[in-house]
């Protein structure tokens, strides 16, 4: 059984997008009902969520006009007019994915990068974030605006007699003149330039991470946490080659270009996943509470009081303390010389436990001195 590669390009893209917006709704459920704040990075996240939605609808439709037609036709003059109206509509989805694709690229990286503004703390570590934000701003509109003026007549990027013309092997045939240059080139560098955007990324927070005053199990930990983009670097290089092959020749473009819009998915769907998934790791704690509720219950346990004494109406009995040595007694006989009582030796360890009178102590030394 022939499967078409348009047609598992649109099964993959459907199925990776789809698991990219469960994981983007279970983000928004962990920072919401677990944290209590939404910041700008889930904003960037679900913009670049919905632009790859719009590639996996551009996908389909690259796939149903590509379907009509073989590459083979191209050579062949008298098929030509027959699929003339399906070739002009793969070529405008191809001049709209060159766009939106480079920008869905642009808010998964702007997503991560305001992330790591939003936990820097370090100075050094505060400017690279911000000098990376505007590189991938820039450099994505400067790429954009290269994409749709591939021609000096933007709507000569997808007119078919121009496209066809390259394809002729007759040199006599009188061939359109526009002025266009060859997209191959701004995507291979598009390409590389992501590539490279991808590792800087991943890298930036790493000297960071492991100069925090914590465990080194913790922080290979956090290391570990944050290096879960390693998926985008590994689907953005074996991208980065399938365009190799890609842009050798016009014949390569049209056998290669379903790999090279799968491997768009898997680098834009694995840089969504491996941003969100960090934060996914709040379903295994409780709700953290914010500096509101933990300052309330701080005033909370600064009102209570120590308990109250309890009132009582006994009152503290008065004897006098010469009624201690007995009544009905001859109390002069108990008196000393100064009118004094005289008070009658005690014991206070028994005798049996005395160090004199017990066999089993120590026996007592005739010349000892104490």
């Amino acid at each position: 059984m022939f499967i078409r590669p348009g047609f598992v390009v649109v099964i993959v893209g459907f199925t990776l997008t789809s698991l990219s917006t469960l994981v983007v709704m279970l983000r928004y459920y962990c920072r919401w009902f677990r944290m209590g704040t939404i910041g700008a990075t889930d904003h960037l996240m679900m913009v670049a969520l919905l632009l790859t939605w719009g590639n996996t609808v551009i996908n389909y439709y690259q796939d149903e006009t590509s379907s009509k037609f073989r590459p083979s036709f191209f050579r062949m003059p008298e098929k030509r007019p027959l699929l003339e109206m399906y070739l002009r509509g793969t070529l405008i989805t191809w001049y709209i994915y060159r766009m939106s694709y480079g920008v869905a690229l642009c808010f998964v990286k702007l997503s991560i990068l305001f992330f790591y503004r939003a936990i820097a703390s370090h100075q050094t570590f505060r400017r690279m974030v911000h000098f990376t934000i505007w590189f991938v701003i820039l450099y994505t509109f400067g790429v954009t605006i290269a994409a749709g003026f591939q021609c000096e007549n933007p709507a000569n990027s997808f007119d078919t007699s121009g496209y066809l013309a390259q394809f002729d092997r007759n040199p006599k045939t009188k061939k359109p003149h526009f002025k266009c240059y060859d997209p191959t080139k701004l995507w291979v560098f598009t390409a590389a330039v992501n590539l490279f955007t991808d590792v800087l990324i991943m890298l930036l927070p790493i000297p960071t991470l492991l100069g925090l005053r914590v465990p080194m199990s913790k922080r290979l930990a956090l290391v570990g946490i944050f290096s879960v983009g390693i998926m985008a670097i590994v689907a953005s290089c074996v991208r980065m080659w399938v365009m190799a092959l890609w842009s050798e020749s016009p014949q390569n473009s049209a056998l290669f270009g379903a790999d090279l819009l799968l491997w768009g998915q898997v680098e834009t769907n694995s840089g969504i996943i491996s941003a969100s998934v960090p934060f996914l790791r709040l379903f295994f704690r409780g709700r953290e509470k914010t500096p509101d509720e933990k300052n309330g219950q701080q005033a909370k346990r600064r009102v209570i009081s120590p308990p109250k004494p309890i009132e009582t109406d006994n009152k503290p009995m008065e004897i006098d303390s010469l009624a201690f040595f007995g009544e009905g007694k001859d109390l002069d006989e108990e008196k000393g010389p100064n009118g004094s009582p005289v008070w009658k030796p005690f014991i206070t360890v028994p005798a049996s436990l005395s160090s004199r009178g017990s066999g089993m102590m120590e026996p007592v030394r005739p010349n000892a001195t104490v």
